[in-house]
């Protein structure tokens, strides 16, 4: 054990995240986290000399993460840690407000100006935001949203870049009836993804086919009544892409319901990574969302705003694929 205990070793102690760690050590409210995990935490925090270890040094700087309702996705654990991993190794303490829970104003009003490095703003769903007046005054970086018509430095993932890999991979591996399955166009998340699609048929000479893109289909249902619509056409298509997983999950159903195998038949990529895509019978290929990759870069730019430096307006960070076993060269 080194001599200065980090939030990270404590975590591998405890088998847990940086991020229940941070939540734990700053007494985040409105967390789910158990009685029994608390309390491991702390004791191991004790046993390594960390509460010890930071009392002994003047108070670090504190960049507050102000998110939405970090219990209702499990989206949340990735940008957390991101932030709280990022502050720490640079000498900031991390803190946590959730609107309606612990409030941004209680908040701001327990850490004095003096300490305050900046406010981290976040979303879960990426859409666009207004910061509250409150932030005016204050060094501030929007994670996983942006302030339209404002100069507000903003992380964001690379949707349509992403979409437009997943889109090639299909085409790589010997596709061209191509479907692109779900996504509102109310969402920017749902345009910029189905731009990246089309993007990736055009650099290859494909003709975009009206027919094949089917939008609306977020959800497990709507991604089985899309598919179910394409497999009814005189001509339907060799592989898709899926705006998330959850639509993934609905293709699979309707491609089983019509006696097609994947990926011998049909194959398919999804987006966002979510726990169970692993688990899904042919596990399946799907984007990752970068929010750790995020979080760190929110955490890079707001050290920039605070050392006197000019930060990026938009950043934008690249989706990994996760490969697995549903994509495959189209049958004949």
């Amino acid at each position: 054990m080194s001599k200065k205990p980090t939030m990270s070793q404590i975590a591998a102690l405890c088998d847990v995240s940086q991020a229940t760690v941070s939540l734990v050590l700053n007494n985040a409210s409105g967390t789910r986290i158990s009685p029994d995990t608390r309390e491991r935490v702390l004791k191991v925090a004790e046993e390594v000399g960390y509460a010890k270890s930071a009392a002994k040094n003047r108070k670090p700087p504190v960049v507050a993460l102000v998110m939405d309702d970090v219990t209702a996705t499990p989206m949340a654990p990735g940008l957390i840690e991101g932030v709280m991993s990022a502050a720490e190794e640079r000498g900031y303490l991390g803190m946590m407000a959730m609107p309606g829970r612990d409030g941004l104003e209680q908040l701001l009003a327990t850490v004095s100006k003096s300490r305050l490095a900046g406010v981290i703003y976040g979303r879960l769903i990426t859409q666009p935001a207004t910061l509250p007046e409150i932030l005016n005054d204050i060094p501030t970086v929007m994670l996983n949203c942006w302030a339209e018509g404002e100069s507000v430095p903003s992380v964001l993932p690379s949707d349509m870049a992403g979409a437009m890999r997943a889109t090639l991979a299909l085409i790589e591996a010997g596709h061209s009836r191509i479907a692109c399955v779900g996504g509102e166009s109310t969402i920017m998340a749902a345009r910029e993804r189905r731009k990246g699609y089309r993007t990736a048929l055009a650099t290859k000479d494909i003709p975009v086919d009206p027919v094949l893109i089917r939008g609306g289909a977020y959800s497990i249902a709507g991604g089985f009544a899309a598919m179910n619509d394409l497999l009814a056409l005189d001509n339907p298509p060799t592989a898709v892409f899926c705006y998330t997983d959850r639509t993934a999950l609905g293709v699979y159903q309707a491609c089983t319901r019509h006696g097609l195998r994947i990926p011998e038949d049909i194959s398919v990529i999804g987006f966002d990574n979510e726990s169970y895509s692993a688990s899904m019978v042919p596990p399946l290929t799907t984007m990752e969302l970068p929010h750790s990759d995020m979080g760190e870069q929110a955490v890079a730019m707001l050290a920039e705003l605070t050392g006197g430096g000019g930060a990026h307006l938009q950043q934008k960070i690249e989706c990994p694929m996760v490969e697995r076993k549903s994509v495959a060269p189209p049958s004949h």
